[in-house]
């Protein structure tokens, strides 16, 4: 069996096994009546936000990619990325999205490489600042809630290692340390010219300001988009908690999903729906009721990308066999 078979199957094993664990402990009759009371307009609105967040994802990643030189449509930056998502159904959250962009474009000649992964990274590097700014924000504001030490550490501390990260990635002297360890890695050596390529793609859009600063505002809108779908599904089922604690905890959540062990971020995600909400109030089956609303927008999203997917290939397919009649 090939190794990517094989991680496949443990990230699902992970994900049930998590889930399973997660419904052993709740009151699975009220998540059923939870389900059963799901306010539908609201629901609607709620997914209405997530195209929303879809939508602005998009447009940031399509004035990165135009930035570095590539001619694409915005029509086809929201294609690509829509069909990303019927990739991050089957592999973990990110890791699904972002290469499921870099290996749609990636079929196309005229897309160069270095540029697709440079501003895929780029593109994750700004969302993952931004919703962590967001936190922060969230515990300025909600002050009361500061008091919560581990919450506290959680944000600063994701906002120090994601702003090192950026400071140390994009100077001039740590870039000469990081290829000089490189170099010295015999597995990986033989790769330092394509990280170089992919390294200079990446400075050439970090050096321009205004082309941060109108991705920047685009990745502030998407980062609101992604919360208020996520409030919306959690008042689609009468859970009225203040709506600070979603600007608090919905930045920590996205953060941790990104950790690659199970498919799609099941189970990862609903523990820390439980962990997070349930110290504000939320009852477990609520909290794991809220999280899985909030994956349909995902699933929803995802299912129209596998349709274009398959329409795509057939006419693919069609073309072809045209072209040899």
């Amino acid at each position: 069996m090939k190794r990517p078979r094989v991680g496949i199957l443990l990230r699902a094993l992970t994900a049930v096994v998590l889930l399973g664990a997660l419904f052993y402990f709740i009151d699975r009759d009220a998540l059923l009546k939870t389900f059963a009371s799901v306010n539908l307009p609201v629901y609607l609105l709620g997914l209405l936000a997530f195209v929303g967040t879809i939508l602005t994802w998009t447009l940031r990643w399509h004035l990165l990619m135009r930035a570095s030189g590539e001619v694409i449509s915005y029509r086809k930056s929201l294609m690509t990325l829509v069909i990303s998502m019927f990739f991050s159904m089957f592999l973990p959250t990110v890791v699904g999205t972002d290469l499921g962009r870099v290996y749609e474009l990636g079929r196309d000649d005229r897309f160069r490489k270095s540029n697709l992964v440079s501003t895929v990274l780029l593109d994750r590097l700004m969302g993952l600042m931004t919703i962590s700014l967001m936190a922060l924000i969230g515990l300025v504001v909600g002050s009361q809630f500061a008091a919560n030490q581990g919450v506290v550490l959680t944000v600063v501390g994701t906002i120090v290692v994601l702003v090192g990260g950026w400071v140390l990635v994009f100077n001039k002297r740590a870039e000469a340390l990081i290829f000089g360890l490189i170099a010295r890695i015999p597995v990986v050596s033989r790769f330092t010219d394509l990280f170089h390529k992919l390294y200079t793609a990446l400075y050439q859009l970090y050096r321009r300001p205004g082309l941060m600063a109108r991705a920047g505002s685009v990745s502030v809108v998407n980062s609101l988009f992604t919360i208020f779908a996520t409030l919306l599904a959690a008042r689609s089922i009468g859970v009225n908690i203040d709506a600070i604690y979603f600007f608090i905890f919905m930045p920590i959540i996205w953060i941790i999903i990104t950790i690659p062990i199970s498919l799609s971020g099941l189970g990862l995600r609903e523990g820390a729906f439980v962990f997070f909400f349930s110290q504000v109030g939320v009852t477990p089956s609520d909290a794991v009721a809220i999280s899985l609303l909030y994956y349909s927008y995902n699933v929803v999203i995802g299912v129209v990308g596998g349709l274009i997917l398959l329409y795509s290939s057939l006419r693919q397919t069609r073309d072809i066999s045209r072209s040899q009649a």
